[in-house]
C-alpha cells in the first residue's frame, strides 16, 4: 500500500484491514514474504475478468471511462519478482469460497504467468456434509485462529470484533445473525458476501511456528457508519512456539464421490445388482420406454438457436491439422460476419477429431503472444474467442469415419441475432483452478453456458427475466479427479475401474448441472473408446443403470453419505425457517415436480444414447455429454 495511513481501503478484490500485522507471518510460518503496493481500483466490476482491452469490448465488460489498470494487475509485478526468486514456483492459490469474482482474476493472472491456479476451497460448501459451517469446522478441527476483524452486515455489531470464527460459539452466533436477518447467502456465514473479514494469527504447528500475538491495549476500534466498523492495529509481535505445542488433527480431504454417487457405484459393483438398477437386456440396448420430451413454448421460439458443421477436407494428404483448424476458422469468422454474429454467439462446440493424438495438440489455453510464431491449431481456435467464457466443448475422435483426408471437423451451436438482442443473452460457467468440487477446463472452453429462449410469459415456475426460459449446454465430462485432473485408479476387480469412472464423470455433470440451476435434462450420450464387443456391451450397461439410478426418484440427497452425529431434524428445522447463511441452496436434480406425463404412465429417466468412437481426450473410457439442460420450466413427457 502506497499510503500507510490507510488502513481500509475498500478493495473489491484485495483486503486492507490488518495489513499492518502482514510483516510477521515471515516470521510466524518461517517462509519468504513479498508485498507489492496497490494500484488502480475495480476497473471491471463485472463476474468474468480480461486483460485485453479488445477481450473487454467484444465481451461487454463493465469498465469505467478513464485509462486507470484494474487493481488485479498489481499481482503481476509481484508474481514476476517471486518467480524470478523462486524458479520452481508452479502454482497460484485462492481461498474464494464462493466468490466468482475473486476466482476469475486469480485464474486470469496465474494462466498469464503459466501458474496452475489452485481453488481448492471452491464450493467447498456443496460438498458433503453440504453446510456451510463445515468449512469452519474444519477449520477449528486443524487448530485455525482466524480473527474478525471487520463487520459490514446486519446482525454483526462491533462485539464480534477480534472473536475466533473458526470457534463454536463465533460460528453459531455468525450463523445465528445470518439467519435472523434473513440474508439471501450463498456464503453469508462465511463471509464471502463481505459481511466480515478476518485476520488469521495462529494456525497448526506445521505450519504455523510461531503465533501472532496483537493486545487488547494495540488495537483501535474505527467506525465507518452505516453498522460498519473495523479494527486498527497499532502493534503486534510473535511468540514462537516450544516442542510442548501438541500437534492439531490433519485437514479433513473431502470424499471424491458423494452420497448419492458412492450409493450408485457401490450398487454397480455389486453383482446381484439392485432393485433400483433396471436389469440391461442386450444387444437390444436399454433404455427408457419410447417416449419424447418437449418444454412449453420452446417450440414457439426454434429459431433461437442455429447449427453450423464445418470441415475443410484437403487433395494434399501432407496437409496438417493446423492447416485445417486455420480453414475452419477462417470460415467460421466468415459466416459469423455475413449473419451479424459475433463469437459470443456460439454457445457449444463439438470437435471431431481423426486421432485422439491430436487433442493435446488443439487443447492448450493460452494464445501465442507472438504474432509472428507460426500459430498451432490451439493458438488458431483459441483466438477464436478473445471473450472470458468461450463455448462449451465437446471432443471425440472419429477415426476413419471422418471423411478422406480430413482430420477435424467443428460443428457449431450458436444464437441466432434474436436471441442475442435479449437483456441479458448468456450466462456461464467457467472455472479454471484444480478444486475438489469438479474438473477444471482443461483447454479454451466453460464448462456450461446458459442462454435465454424468448418466450410468452407463463405461469410456470420459471426464470422471470423478461419473460425468457433459459437452457443450458454442458461441456462433456471426463472422469478426472478435481483435485489432481487425473483418472481415478480403481481399487476392486476387472470392470470396477470403468464403473468408477462411469460415476464419477456423471457426478461431475450433476455439479455443473445444479450450479447451472438445472432441473432436468432433455437427454444424454455416453460416448464409449471402442473395444471389443463383449467389452462394449457391458460398458453399456454399466452406463445406462448408471443414467437411470441418477435420476431415482428416491433422490438419495438427502440421505445418502450423512455422517454420523448430524441432526437431520435441526437441518430440516432451519431450512424451514429460511436458514439462507447456514445452507448452500441448491436446486435439485433431477425436479420431478416439473415433469408432467400423458395417458398416466411414468418415465424412469431422460432418453440417453450410447455411442461407440475412436478415442476420448486423456484416454477416458468415457464422457457424458447432456444435451440441453432446462432451467425452471415445466417439461411434458408424451409417450
Amino acid at each position: 500500500m502506497g499510503d500507510e495511513e490507510e488502513h481500509d481501503l475498500n478493495s473489491f478484490m484485495y483486503q486492507t484491514v490488518g495489513h499492518t500485522a502482514v510483516p510477521l507471518y515471515e516470521q510466524a510460518l518461517g517462509i519468504p514474504l513479498y508485498r507489492q503496493e496497490i494500484v488502480g481500483s475495480a476497473v471491471q466490476r463485472g463476474m468474468s475478468y480480461s486483460h485485453s482491452t479488445t477481450s473487454n469490448a467484444e465481451a461487454n465488460l463493465e469498465i469505467e471511462d478513464g485509462e486507470e489498470e484494474d487493481e488485479t494487475e498489481s499481482l503481476i509485478p509481484l508474481l514476476r519478482r517471486i518467480m524470478k526468486e523462486h524458479p520452481e514456483t508452479n502454482a497460484l492459490s485462492t481461498g474464494a469460497i464462493l466468490s466468482t469474482y475473486q476466482r476469475t482474476r486469480i485464474e486470469s493472472v496465474a494462466l498469464r504467468l503459466g501458474l496452475t491456479p489452485l481453488s481448492y476451497l471452491w464450493n467447498y460448501p456443496a460438498l458433503p456434509p453440504a453446510t456451510q459451517i463445515s468449512l469452519l469446522q474444519d477449520m477449528q478441527a486443524v487448530g485455525l485462529d482466524a480473527r474478525i476483524v471487520k463487520v459490514a452486515s446486519g446482525g454483526l455489531d462491533e462485539s464480534f470484533l477480534w472473536a475466533n470464527v473458526a470457534d463454536a460459539v463465533t460460528t453459531w452466533r455468525v450463523e445465528k445473525a445470518m439467519r435472523r436477518f434473513g440474508m439471501d447467502g450463498d456464503g453469508a456465514v462465511l463471509g464471502e458476501g463481505g459481511e466480515f473479514e478476518t485476520l488469521v494469527i495462529n494456525g497448526p504447528t506445521s505450519l504455523f511456528k510461531g503465533r501472532i500475538e496483537v493486545r487488547e491495549k494495540d488495537r483501535r476500534l474505527v467506525r465507518e457508519g452505516g453498522g460498519s466498523a473495523w479494527l486498527r492495529i497499532l502493534e503486534a509481535r510473535v511468540v514462537m512456539k516450544t516442542a510442548e505445542f501438541p500437534e492439531e488433527m490433519k485437514c479433513r480431504i473431502p470424499d471424491m464421490l458423494e452420497g448419492k454417487f458412492q450409493s450408485i457405484l457401490d450398487s454397480l459393483i455389486d453383482d446381484s445388482g439392485s432393485s433400483k438398477l433396471p436389469a440391461v437386456t442386450l444387444p437390444a440396448y436399454p433404455s427408457v420406454p419410447g417416449c419424447s420430451f418437449q418444454t412449453s413454448n420452446i417450440l414457439k421460439s426454434a429459431s433461437s438457436s442455429t447449427y453450423w458443421t464445418i470441415f475443410a477436407p484437403s487433395s494434399d494428404p501432407t496437409s496438417s491439422i493446423a492447416d485445417e483448424t486455420l480453414q475452419i476458422v477462417t470460415e467460421i469468422r466468415k459466416r459469423l460476419a455475413q449473419s451479424s454474429l459475433q463469437p459470443t454467439s456460439i454457445t457449444s462446440t463439438l470437435i471431431l477429431l481423426r486421432s485422439i493424438d491430436d487433442f493435446t495438440t488443439i487443447n492448450s489455453v493460452s494464445p501465442s503472444p507472438t504474432p509472428s510464431i507460426q500459430l498451432t491449431p490451439h493458438q488458431i481456435y483459441t483466438k477464436l474467442f478473445p471473450h472470458p467464457n468461450p463455448p462449451s466443448r465437446i471432443t471425440i475422435s472419429l477415426g476413419p469415419l471422418l471423411p478422406p483426408n480430413t482430420n477435424i471437423a467443428i460443428h457449431l451451436k450458436l444464437t441466432t441475432p434474436q436471441a442475442s438482442r435479449l437483456p441479458q443473452s448468456r450466462k456461464a460457467l467457467h472455472i479454471q483452478s484444480r478444486s475438489y468440487w469438479a474438473p477444471a477446463n482443461i483447454g479454451p472452453y466453460s464448462q456450461a453456458i446458459a442462454t435465454p429462449i424468448p418466450s410468452l410469459p407463463s405461469s410456470h415456475d420459471q426464470d422471470q427475466e423478461q419473460g425468457q426460459i433459459w437452457t443450458v449446454n454442458v461441456a462433456g465430462q471426463i472422469p478426472l479427479i478435481p483435485s489432481s485432473m487425473t483418472l481415478p485408479v480403481p481399487k476392486t476387480g476387472d470392470g470396477d475401474g470403468f464403473k468408477l469412472q462411469a460415476v464419477l464423470a456423471l457426478q461431475h455433470l450433476w455439479r455443473i448441472g445444479r450450479e447451472m440451476d438445472v432441473r432436468w435434462w432433455t437427454n444424454a450420450v455416453a460416448y464409449l473408446p471402442r473395444t471389443p464387443a463383449h467389452e462394449i456391451e457391458d460398458k453399456v450397461g454399466v452406463a445406462v443403470r448408471a443414467w437411470v439410478a441418477a435420476h431415482d426418484r428416491g433422490g438419495g440427497d438427502d440421505e445418502e453419505g450423512v455422517e454420523e452425529g448430524r441432526d437431520l431434524w435441526e437441518e430440516r428445522y432451519y431450512a424451514e425457517m429460511q436458514n439462507h447463511g447456514g445452507f448452500k441452496k441448491e436446486s435439485v436434480l433431477p425436479d420431478w415436480e416439473i415433469v408432467e406425463c400423458n395417458k398416466g404412465r411414468e418415465v424412469e429417466a431422460p432418453p440417453m444414447w450410447v455411442c461407440e468412437v475412436e478415442g476420448l481426450p486423456r484416454r477416458s473410457e468415457i464422457e457424458w455429454h447432456a444435451q440441453l439442460g432446462i432451467v425452471g420450466e415445466k417439461v411434458k413427457v408424451s409417450f
